[in-house]
């Protein structure tokens, strides 16, 4: 069956739905004066008004992320001002706040309901395997800047929080079903939630199938070879995930359980450079994790919470195999008295990897085939925080904080902030603050070795260590990055209608990764600005401009070229219109400045524009169909790219999606 018919056919099925209206209540986006209020906790680990906040604060609230369209969870921060969001191929992302654009943005925490996707290995988040159904997301928080003295290290340039819906709001059913061509080729989500005494609960389904990505031009690709620019490449992919929810309605033994179970697994293809020639090159990730969740009140403004979680995720492809085991706890203990409101915790994590080369390569053996030297290796880490904050009167506040951590990379390293906060009314917040945060290093960077390289290789591989084939590159000595940071920021409402949020850095870094004996250090600075206008219950606008610069790199005391691979320039523009309650129209438009690649050939990657659209239509009770239309206006441009692999260029999407929820 053609693509063509299969869309025609889900739009039938829409307009036969039954004519029963939802209430306007249940479809009109929060107001300015709402969004202010949106509760956050990722700032300071104590529940407050998101306009607050003494940091660089934004929620993406669970209607933005309704209206966006987007299919992916990734995309979802492209809503973020001040993110660098670039799409790799079909099925990978390169992601940023604040620092260079990589696959693997290891200075970027990521936490789901508390459990941290953070991968130690190479640093970084997965973002291939971390997909969620956006109808389940209740909200995302994000801080544009460090969260080391709360989160701990590698919370340095920004922090993902991603908080999902309690079961008790998605009692009874929900089916989704989109297809579409560019972006995504069909997607299934089916759920169910119900009720049992105290107790409630939602099990729920998702799959994915992903559409190819294009060839781009050679000017804008890894791979130079002649080509058809515009063909369809080799990285199409299938994404499937189960997860169970439960949560206790009323406290039990003195306090309020959650339970999340779930099982993902992805598998896709993409091309890998040999000798200059494109090899297919087969991705294989599963993630099984368990995560619980207890939480009480011993005093009245006082909260309990103690997390625990446990995952396994297991990736390969032709080149590297690992299966990575994470157990983490986290104990909090928060509370208000007088005129201070105080946090203090514990945690532990505890880290097992076993990594090798794939047995595919068993025989016969590859030269240089990439795995860590030990083939386990583990790391437990202690830490303890505490952070205060005091109203000095009914404008000022100070907020002094530390967190103190112990691990493999890290012996008892403190991570300390001081903010400053000052109210003149109640709809103006001006703060400051000086962070200093850590970045740990990875397992690679520490246990990095290549295996089978000959002895006559050993200076091209820039071996550090050299035994029985074995070309260690790692550096066990390798210490933390160390990163001050200084922010001021304005968030001032004006009207009812009217907000505005801007926030200034500087990020200071030193002993950053490199061969032993390099001291190097970067500096990042930035302005960040975001408005927001909603004049009726009709009209929503939101936009946002950013300047990053990051140019001052030495190693020692030489100044050497550019390497903050992030655009100097973006902006983003969304307008919200809904002129009937059963209608959503929504732009969205994105630009991305030109920035810096770590390809000598390339350079400069141009900057590029992007439109987004959709139209949707509740014609009865419970069914939403929708027609998103990603790329409107240029259908391959490239987002980011990576040496070692062929970057494909991101197509325009078409998808159409019907989707039923009944209580």
């Amino acid at each position: 069956m053609s693509k063509a018919a299969v869309l025609g056919g889900a739009l039938f099925l829409a307009s036969a739905a039954a004519e029963a209206q939802p209430s306007a209540e249940e479809l009109l986006d929060l107001d300015i004066a709402q969004l202010l209020e949106l509760p956050v906790s990722v700032a300071s680990r104590s529940q407050q008004r998101s306009g607050d906040a003494a940091a660089a604060v934004y929620v993406i609230d669970a209607a933005t992320l309704r209206r966006s369209g987007i299919q992916r969870l990734p995309d979802a921060l492209r809503l973020v001002p001040g993110f660098h969001v670039g799409k790799w191929d079909a099925n990978k992302w390169a992601i940023s706040s604040r620092n260079s654009m990589s696959r693997f943005t290891s200075t970027m925490l990521v936490l789901i309901d508390g459990r941290p996707a953070y991968t130690p290995l190479f640093g970084g988040v997965r973002w291939e395997i971390m997909d969620l159904p956006i109808d389940e997301i209740e909200r995302i928080e994000v801080v544009r800047g460090p969260g080391g003295p709360l989160w701990g290290a590698n919370a340095v340039d920004g922090i993902v929080s991603i908080v999902t819906r309690h079961s008790s709001a998605t009692l009874g059913e929900h089916a989704l079903l989109a297809l579409g061509d560019g972006d995504v080729e069909r997607v299934g989500e089916a759920r169910i939630g119900r009720a049992a005494g105290d107790w409630t609960w939602r099990l729920s389904t998702r799959w994915v199938d992903s559409a190819p990505g294009l060839l781009p031009e050679p000017s804008r690709s890894t791979w130079t070879a002649p080509r058809a620019v515009g063909e369809e490449a080799h990285d199409e992919g299938l994404f499937r995930s189960a997860m169970l929810r439960v949560d206790s309605a009323k406290d039990r033994d003195g306090g309020k359980w959650s339970v999340w179970l779930g099982h993902r697994e992805s598998s896709f293809t993409d091309q890998r450079l040999v000798g200059g020639q494109p090899r297919d090159n087969r991705n294989q990730i599963k993630l099984d994790y368990a995560s619980a969740e207890w939480r009480t009140q011993p005093k009245e403004g006082q909260n309990l919470a103690l997390r625990g979680s446990v995952h396994q995720l297991v990736v390969g492809d032709s080149v590297l195999w690992d299966d990575q085991r994470v157990v983490d706890v986290d104990f909090q203990h928060d509370g208000v008295s007088g005129r201070h409101t105080w946090a203090w915790g514990l945690g532990l994590n505890h880290y097992r990897s076993d990594t090798r080369t794939p047995p595919r390569f068993a025989t016969p053996p590859c030269t240089g085939c990439f795995g860590a030297n030990p083939q386990v290796g583990t790391d437990t880490k202690r830490s303890f925080f505490a952070q205060s904050q005091t109203a000095l009167n009914a404008q000022w506040s100070v907020i002094l904080g530390a967190k103190l951590e112990d691990s493999r990379s890290m012996q008892w390293e403190w991570q300390p902030t001081a903010r400053l906060r000052w109210q003149p009314t109640e709809q103006q917040t001006f703060w400051s603050s000086w962070t200093r945060a850590l970045r740990s290093s990875t397992r690679l960077e520490r246990d990095g070795a290549f295996f089978n390289v000959p002895a006559n290789l050993v200076t091209a591989f820039r071996c550090r260590t050299y035994a029985a084939g074995v070309c260690g590159i790692g550096n066990p000595e390798q210490e933390p990055w160390v990163v001050d940071v200084a922010e001021l920021g304005w968030r001032n409402q004006i009207t009812p209608s009217i907000a505005f949020d801007v926030a200034a850095f500087r990020s200071d870094y030193s002993n950053l990764a490199g061969l032993p004996g390099d001291r190097i250090r970067e500096r990042v600075q930035g302005v960040e600005v975001v408005a927001q206008w909603a004049p009726n219950a009709q009209w929503a606008v939101n936009a946002s401009a950013t300047r990053h610069q990051g140019r001052d790199r030495f190693i020692g005391s030489a100044l050497t070229a550019d390497s903050i691979f992030l655009p100097e320039l973006n902006g983003q523009l969304h307008v919200q219109w809904s002129p009937h309650a059963d209608v959503d129209v929504d732009v969205r438009w994105w630009k991305e400045g030109a920035r810096n690649t770590a390809s000598t050939r390339i350079g400069l990657l141009p900057a590029y524009h992007r439109v987004d659209l959709r139209l949707a239509w509740r014609p009865a009770n419970a069914w939403e169909a929708a027609l998103a239309i990603g790329n409107a206006n240029d259908d391959r441009p490239t987002e980011y790219l990576e040496g070692l692999r062929v970057n494909t260029a991101v197509p325009r999407s078409v998808t159409l999606s019907l989707s039923r929820s009944l209580p």
